[in-house]
């Protein structure tokens, strides 16, 4: 299934507005409820992610991606972090969110899933991955087992935006400039194969990292993750998918259709997307 083909399945109400950083906002969304009849499923790995519908050019509602920074069962809740970054209706809803709005989205699903042996977690990106670094270590935090250390590696735009983190005194937190972020990641993975790697942040970084963790480290999939949260050219990108034509969406619903490992789908489709010069 595309996002063309996507309807939301849950509906809710914005109940909180709060500032987590300079740039970053959180909303609380409460009596969350089904459209169609479908549960909502338990919490599932800690970097959920679902699709948020929001009000896009002429109110026609446009879907984006974002994190669930918490979630609260019991409550009927769930906690979206909201960065304020770039132009476009995400951004601008994000800004304006207050109490009382209704807001639809569909199931959270996510991909986390270190394996037992890892010796060591690294969690990379830049500030669109907070929330899921945030939810990550919090969790760690409330764990009965035993869990390995964690190296952190973020980049933020502005100081302000650095957070406080549920780390351990034998964790290693790096708030890196932008530019460091693809090499030390890379780096730091190379040190140790034996460590459980997770990146999100911009496409083109996020494709850097996983070449090297793939293509050149031939690291294990099931010991990474890597995940693109936005592009730096995302309008002109998005006009030239749209310029590419139902071809390439037929492609790609097609590869998506088969049983092959999602790592190798991936490689399906940046092959797809190289051909028609969309990387």
């Amino acid at each position: 299934m595309t996002d063309r083909d996507d309807r939301p399945v849950f509906a809710a109400v914005v109940v909180a507005v709060s500032r987590v950083s300079a740039h970053m906002v959180r909303v609380v969304f409460g009596d969350v409820r089904s459209i169609d009849g479908t549960a909502l499923a338990p919490p599932q790995a800690a970097d959920e992610f679902f699709g948020l519908w929001v009000p896009g050019p002429d109110a026609t509602p446009v879907k984006r991606y974002y994190t669930v920074r918490e979630r609260h069962p019991e409550a009927g809740e769930i906690v979206v972090d909201l960065l304020l970054h770039g132009h476009g209706p995400a951004t601008e809803w994000a800004a304006r969110a207050a109490v009382g709005d209704a807001v639809s989205f569909d199931a959270p699903r996510g991909h986390y899933a270190p394996p037992r042996d890892a010796t060591r977690v690294v969690l990379s990106g830049d500030a669109t991955a907070l929330p899921a670094i945030g939810r990550i270590l919090d969790e760690r935090a409330r764990a009965q087992e035993p869990t390995p250390p964690v190296t952190v590696l973020v980049c933020v735009d502005d100081p302000a935006d650095r957070q406080r983190l549920s780390v351990r005194s034998d964790d290693d937190v790096r708030w890196c400039r932008a530019e460091e972020l693809v090499a030390e990641t890379q780096r730091v993975a190379a040190h140790d194969p034996a460590a459980y790697v997770w990146f999100a942040g911009e496409a083109a970084d996020m494709r850097a990292v996983r070449s090297t963790l793939r293509r050149e480290l031939r690291i294990p999939t099931h010991r990474w993750m890597t995940m693109g949260y936005w592009r730096r050219d995302s309008e002109r990108w998005a006009a030239r998918f749209d310029a590419a034509g139902p071809d390439l969406r037929r492609a790609i619903d097609e590869v998506l259709a088969t049983d092959l490992d999602e790592a190798v789908q991936t490689d399906r489709l940046e092959d797809l997307l190289a051909e028609r010069g969309l990387l």
